[in-house]
């Protein structure tokens, strides 16, 4: 079906920009810049957020009601992440900020 090979290619993007935020966020470490860091740990839990919910809409068009539930749950719990991650950075930026905190 055409509708699945679309959302099939659509998690094959998603699961590159996810190589490609895990990449930056190695690069990152490499350097040891914790504003970065935190920064690019964002990027990969959005990154993984991109892959969860292009597998919810490959079952979406699959119309398998178990994976879709499966993949709602996934991708619930990846907005939780990606929220976490986003306090870690508003957290290295203060520190930076303010370093006698």
């Amino acid at each position: 079906d055409a509708k699945v090979a679309v959302a099939e290619a659509e998690l094959g993007v998603a699961k590159a920009e996810l190589g490609v935020a895990k990449a930056e966020f190695a690069k990152a470490h490499q350097r040891g810049d914790q504003v970065t860091i935190a920064d690019a740990k964002v990027a990969v839990a959005e990154a993984e957020l991109g892959v969860a919910k292009a597998e919810l809409a490959k079952a979406h068009q699959r119309g398998d009601q178990v994976t879709i539930a499966d993949a709602k749950a996934a991708v619930a719990k990846q907005e939780v992440a990606v929220a976490k991650q986003e306090v870690a950075v508003a957290n290295a930026k203060a520190a930076v900020a303010d370093p006698g905190q």
